[in-house]
Parts: C-alpha cells; sequence; structure tokens
C-alpha cells in the first residue's frame, strides 16, 4: 500500500494547519510584540510547508516551537502526528495525534489524520470510527478527504465494494481529487471494469503529471483495453524514465 499512502498525504495534509496562517516569511520577520498564539501559528504553517516538502526533521522542530510558543494550538500537534507517522515513530505520532483531540475532541481533520494513521497500523476497527466520524461531521470543509481515507482503509481491509462507493463519493465531492480517481482506476482494473479503469486513469492523467506508478498503471489499463498506441505512449516514458525498474522490463518483456 505504499504508493496509496503517498498519493494519500498530499490530500491530507491541506486542512492540517489552516489556510490563513499559512505564511511563506521566516519566522523572524514576525513583528516582536506577536503574541505566542500568532508565533505559534506561524511555525505550525511553516511546519506544514516544510512537511509538504519532505523535510521532516526541520517541519519537527517547527512544531516543538510552536507547542513553546502556545501549548494549547491544536494544529502543532496534528501536523506533528503526520511528521511523526512519516518518520515511523509510531508512538510519538500517537501521541502527538491524542493530544490534539484532547483539544478539540470534534475535529474532523484530527479524527482523519489519526484514523489514517490507525489503519495504517493495522488497528481498522479504532481507525474507520474516527474517519467515520470526520465524514459525519457536517461542519468539516474538506469532508472528501475523509471519504479517500474511508476508501483507502477499506482496500486495505478488502472491503472492494465499500472500498469503490466511499472513493466514488470522495470524487462526487471533490471531481480533481487524484488520490481518489488513481484508486479507483486500479480498483477498477483489479476487479476487471478496464472501460471504467480508462476513464478515471484519464482523468487522473489530465490533472497531474503521472508518477511512475502511474504510468504503470497506464500501461496496464491501455493493454486491457487493446489501445496499442496508448500503451506504447505509457511503455515509451518508461523506457525513457525508467529503464531498468522491474515493472518496466516486465512491461516490455523483459526480464529484470
Amino acid at each position: 500500500m505504499t504508493r496509496t499512502l503517498v498519493l494519500l498525504a498530499s490530500a491530507l495534509l491541506c486542512g492540517c494547519v489552516s489556510q490563513s496562517a499559512m505564511q511563506t516569511h521566516a519566522v523572524t520577520d514576525a513583528p516582536e510584540a506577536a503574541s505566542g498564539a500568532r508565533r505559534a501559528q506561524v511555525h505550525a504553517a511553516l511546519a506544514g510547508e516544510y512537511y509538504t516538502r519532505g523535510n521532516y526533521p526541520v517541519a519537527l522542530a517547527e512544531t516543538k516551537l510552536a507547542i513553546t510558543d502556545d501549548a494549547s494550538y491544536m494544529p502543532s500537534y496534528n501536523i506533528q502526528g503526520l511528521i511523526y507517522m512519516q518518520l515511523r515513530e509510531d508512538v510519538n505520532a500517537r501521541s502527538a495525534f491524542d493530544h490534539a483531540l484532547s483539544l478539540e475532541p470534534n475535529s474532523a481533520e484530527v479524527l482523519n489524520n489519526f484514523g489514517w494513521f490507525l489503519c495504517t497500523r493495522n488497528d481498522t476497527d479504532r481507525a474507520m470510527k474516527m474517519i467515520e466520524r470526520a465524514a459525519a461531521d457536517m461542519l468539516y470543509p474538506t469532508p472528501e478527504k475523509a471519504y479517500l481515507s474511508m476508501g483507502l482503509c477499506q482496500r486495505r481491509m478488502h472491503q472492494d465494494d465499500a472500498a469503490e462507493a466511499s472513493l466514488l463519493h470522495a470524487v462526487q465531492i471533490r471531481p480533481d481529487l487524484i488520490g481518489a480517481l488513481y484508486n479507483l482506476s486500479e480498483l477498477s482494473l483489479e476487479r476487471g471494469k478496464s472501460k471504467a479503469a480508462e476513464d478515471y486513469l484519464n482523468r487522473y492523467m489530465h490533472l497531474t503529471t503521472p508518477s511512475f506508478d502511474a504510468l504503470v498503471l497506464g500501461a496496464k489499463v491501455t493493454r486491457a483495453t487493446h489501445d496499442s498506441a496508448a500503451e506504447e505512449s505509457y511503455l515509451q516514458q518508461l523506457r525513457r524514465r525508467y529503464p531498468e525498474a522491474p515493472q518496466t522490463l516486465e512491461l516490455t518483456g523483459k526480464r529484470p
């Protein structure tokens, strides 16, 4: 499930810090008279930016500064949980998410992120309860993220019918949600629905630059739909960009 986790991460992060706190200037640019709460917001926002860039040590340091400035600012713990999750420091991740929930027990954002963390650690019963609470929150501004988490968790549980329904709900809310489109394409292909797989894949490809996994999926989908020209296009990209990858060699008829 590595690729689905990668695809999900960007979707989950969008709400981990408030949009009003997303600043790009250095923390030292903040006025000296800024309150601890405001400094915490800036540090948490910077943590989110460093997280999206994959610079986890700096992101973690920013969350610690945020907590020092204002230990009651919930988003600091939420983003800290995501960082620890990526670092595979599970005890610290649980502690951070638990602290976030102790501050805001009904935060849909935290429930979604904590739920996804628990799902990836195979605590699926507790995970689904949290994610379902997030999805049911009428005040959650991005419920599609909860349905995406739900669908991915259901995929991990081999509940394909439920996963498909959840992912479809996600794209009904937000048609450009690339994580849901990708996984709907992959799931449709696995279930023998090659035309549906092609449709979801085309929507995905129009929204983003394809990753290695997406190119591999594209080759498989177009092979299943007997679109030889499109298949060759995907294979050419794989040969050019990833010539030694086992999947490339397998799809092009060579052996690793």
